[in-house]
Order: structure tokens, then C-alpha cells, then sequence
């Protein structure tokens, strides 16, 4: 009897379009951390090239040479596939999501400051990311569209004067390793805090180069006095996929 009444329980949570994470619950507010990744832009025009964002970028541009917003993901521990998500919304938002068409999605009520910010700090918004990571992820958050992004973007503009983000564009074209590179989050940081970051790379033309940049940080997202008081440890579940060296890449040249 209680399989049955299991099963005509998820039939009426699939015919209502509402999706649950795996603990039952997803409803707003109700996570553990952030999640706060940035990308390096010119190795995700590499990859994918064709993207709008990536038509247009040349060295002169922002995200040429400076690490840009992906996502402020509200996270629960031990949730390694970050399944917290779509909060509130139907089974439409993730299909739309799946086939990669956000910008079929609702438009966002965002300020002509806010969205003047992201087309900086997220070059991705030429081509609707911003809907995809509010839908998404922002849903999740507890806080109302603009305020969402209006804490990310501020959080990615603190980025350029940490000397971690100075070594990579000082680097642009070289080979680094690692641990020197999570040795100039440090000197940001704290000594031995290079742990509270994780590093992403991809493979483009046969050589592994950097992606991405995971920093985690406290649910509270109160920034008084920049973002070291935010920092937390990240989940167990959180794992770089870098290897100790990687090519930071460039701008519109072929990957050797």
C-alpha cells in the first residue's frame, strides 16, 4: 500500500511540472553554501567558438584577459551533482534549459544598471546565461532576480585586484602550475587557504588548458569587508579536475 501511494505521488508531482531535488525539498532559501564559479572566457570560445558572446571576442574586450561570472550556485553538502535547483518551477524550465534555449525563457526584471553589469562581468549574456543561472540556480537562492545578480556581479569585480586573478593575466599564453597559482591565492587569502579553491580545466586542440575557478563561500553573502569573511572550506563533494600544469589560454589563436 505505501509503494502505491509513492507512486501516485510522483505521478501527480510529474503531471504538475514541479520537480523535487533527491532529498524531496527544494524550496528556496534551504542550502548550505555558495558556490561561486568563474570562467576563463578565452578557453570557452575555444571550445565553443560559435557561441554569440564568442563572435565578438578580440584581446581589447574585458574578458580577454580577466576571469568572468559562470554561476553563484546555492549548494547543500554532500550534493556532489549540485541537484538543488529550479526552485519552484515546472518541467518546462528544465526542458528549455536541457535543449540550450534560455533565451526562450521568461526575461528577467533587471535593473538597466544590473543587466549594463552583467553584459560586462558575464559576457555569456549575449546569449541569455543569465536566464539559464537565474531558472537554474538564482530560484534557489532566496533573493529576488536583481538582488541575485547584482551580489554576483559584485563579487566577480573584486576578482582583477586579488593577486591570484593578476597572476593569470600576467600569465595569458604561458603554462603554469597549480600550486604556484593557488600560492598567489594565498598571499589574498590567508597561508594554507589555497584549499578553498578548486581548479577546472578542459582539453582543446590536444592541450589541457584553465576553464574554470570554484571559490566557495557562507550562505549569509554579507560583503563588508571584501571577500575573504566570506571563504568556507569547500564540500567534500567538490573536486578540481586540473591536472599540476595548464596552459592559460589566449584569444583567437589555435591552441598548440
Amino acid at each position: 500500500m505505501r509503494k502505491i501511494l509513492l507512486l501516485v505521488l510522483m505521478v501527480t508531482l510529474v503531471s504538475t511540472g514541479i520537480v523535487y531535488s533527491k532529498d524531496g525539498d527544494n524550496t528556496p532559501g534551504k542550502f548550505d553554501f555558495y558556490v561561486f564559479s568563474l570562467s576563463w572566457e578565452p578557453s570557452f570560445c575555444h571550445s565553443k567558438p560559435n557561441k554569440k558572446e564568442c563572435l565578438n571576442l578580440n584581446e581589447t574586450r574585458y574578458e580577454a584577459s580577466n576571469l568572468v561570472l559562470h554561476g553563484l550556485w546555492p549548494s547543500r553538502i554532500g550534493d556532489s551533482r549540485h541537484s538543488y535547483e529550479f526552485c519552484g518551477k515546472g518541467q518546462n524550465f528544465r526542458k528549455l534549459d536541457r535543449g540550450g534555449k534560455w533565451c526562450r525563457m521568461p526575461k528577467l526584471d533587471l535593473s538597466e544598471e544590473t543587466a549594463k553589469n552583467l553584459a560586462i562581468y558575464m559576457p555569456g549574456y549575449a546569449s541569455c546565461l543569465e536566464r539559464h543561472e537565474w531558472y537554474k540556480h538564482g530560484t534557489c537562492s532566496g533573493l529576488d532576480e536583481n538582488d541575485y545578480f547584482v551580489k554576483a556581479y559584485s563579487l566577480v569585480a573584486i576578482i582583477p585586484g586579488a593577486n591570484f586573478a593578476k597572476y593569470i593575466s600576467g600569465h595569458i599564453g604561458n603554462t603554469i602550475r597549480d600550486d604556484t597559482l593557488l600560492k598567489e591565492f594565498e598571499k589574498d587569502f590567508g597561508q594554507g587557504n589555497g584549499k578553498l579553491v578548486n581548479l577546472y580545466c578542459i582539453n582543446v586542440d590536444g592541450q589541457t588548458v584553465l576553464s574554470e575557478i570554484r571559490i566557495y563561500l557562507k550562505k549569509s553573502l554579507l560583503i563588508n569587508n571584501g571577500l575573504s569573511e566570506l571563504l568556507i572550506e569547500p564540500d567534500a563533494s567538490e573536486h578540481g579536475s586540473c591536472p599540476h600544469e595548464f596552459l592559460i589560454d589566449t584569444v583567437n589563436q589555435p591552441v598548440n
